[in-house]
């Protein structure tokens, strides 16, 4: 299981703030509305949200995590009301929600209808929801592809089957059944950058994943045979002669309740 609330998540949520920005320009939302950032991080979504003017509510289910938004808050001058909470039971009121986004949050429910029954719950009729979603396509895709091989060597069973978010009709059969429609499904990628392949990788070991995959590789002596797979796929991939660049592919949804 992931403690998103351990190792350094907030470098991972910078290099994911241009999507924030992306999704919130892509939700119109001005003064006066009332958001809700369905795992919210370190308040990227939410921090934009309150700056346009938005009352927000940020839940997310690390703690840490929200001490971080609450601190950024706080130095940018915006108010958000942060609430920790499970995807499958947000501390959010019916119907509550002008707008709810979700910027790879939502994808890791464990149960992804019920999620989606949740962001139902709390917007109001005809309301619309944006989450994003990481298409298994893509160089840091393979990256962690490679990793996985490695770990699933000496792994006692497969890791589980992921619902596949980055597909319209998937996302579409399950919307209909939480009282939500898909209306929309939109293609990006996301640029990241490093100084190299190497100062890359060797940064994501703090990541929550990374952090919670370790013990498997260390208790099989694989963890530099690990590191090898991904730079590999990474130097190979690199479109940058100088340093570290790669175009990692999304999808945004765009849902409406239904009613």
């Amino acid at each position: 299981m992931v403690d998103w609330g351990a190792g350094r998540y907030e470098t991972t949520a910078a290099e994911l703030a241009p999507v924030a920005q992306v999704v919130v320009e892509h939700t119109g939302v001005g003064a006066g509305d009332d958001v809700v950032d369905v795992a919210c991080g370190t308040g990227n979504a939410a921090l934009l949200a309150a700056a346009r003017g938005a009352r927000v509510i940020g839940v997310d289910g690390a703690p840490r995590l929200l001490d971080v938004a609450r601190e950024r808050a706080a130095a940018e001058g915006v108010e958000i009301d942060l609430r920790e909470g499970d995807l499958a039971a947000l501390p959010v009121e019916d119907a509550a929600a002008d707008i709810v986004v979700s910027v790879f949050g939502v994808i890791f429910a464990a149960v992804p209808i019920d999620a989606l029954r949740e962001i139902a719950r709390i917007l109001r009729p005809e309301a619309h929801a944006v989450i994003t979603a990481w298409v298994p396509a893509g160089p840091i895709d393979a990256m962690l592809g490679a990793a996985g091989r490695v770990v699933a060597r000496t792994s006692p069973k497969p890791p589980p089957k992921r619902f596949a978010w980055s597909d319209a009709a998937a996302v579409a059969g399950i919307a209909h059944d939480a009282g939500l429609e898909l209306v929309s499904t939109d293609a990006a990628a996301l640029p990241i950058r490093a100084a190299s392949p190497e100062a890359y990788v060797d940064a994501g070991r703090e990541h929550p994943m990374a952090l919670a995959m370790r013990p498997a590789l260390e208790r099989a002596g694989t963890a530099d045979e690990a590191r090898a797979a991904m730079l590999a796929v990474l130097r190979e991939a690199n479109e940058s002669p100088t340093a570290f660049l790669v175009h990692s592919p999304y999808v945004i949804h765009r849902l409406r309740r239904v009613g």
